[in-house]
């Protein structure tokens, strides 16, 4: 009876061990706000400073509430380490829409970088520039 007893506890100290790794022993630090900026914009090919960093804020604690540390800590090391990931970080980057498990939400529409994909571009809502600006064409940039 002792051994039954024995096997039990060990059998069920086992099984909760077993259980740990996606919680305890596979937690990967988070990046820093900072480190996250500069893997984002390698991801984007924008320079860190085109990145908002309140946007960078509530994406980065959206991913961490996500699970999403170890893939963050391995676009770290190399972008093309999650290529799910690394599409997922652009399409939010570019939209200002993220996909959580509870839906859609906004992280920084007005920061959105399509906005800055062109000069004549403005968010919905926001100031393009001062009255009548509209009427002159747009800026044309040679890349």
């Amino acid at each position: 009876m002792d051994t039954q007893r024995r096997s039990l506890l060990l059998g069920a100290a086992s099984a909760f061990t077993l259980g740990l790794p996606a919680r305890v022993w596979a937690q990967v630090p988070a990046p820093s706000l900072d480190e996250f900026i500069q893997f984002s914009a390698a991801l984007c090919q924008r320079p860190p400073a085109a990145l908002d960093r309140t946007m960078a804020q509530h994406i980065l604690l959206a991913l961490q509430a996500q699970g999403k540390t170890a893939g963050l800590h391995a676009l770290q090391q190399d972008t093309q380490a999650d290529p799910a990931l690394a599409a997922e970080l652009r399409a939010v980057w570019f939209s200002g829409l993220m996909d959580t498990p509870s839906g859609t939400v906004l992280v920084g529409f007005v920061h959105a970088l399509a906005w800055r994909s062109a000069s004549f571009l403005h968010a919905p809502g926001s100031c393009g520039g001062p009255t009548g600006y509209w009427s002159e064409p747009p800026e044309t940039r040679i890349a």
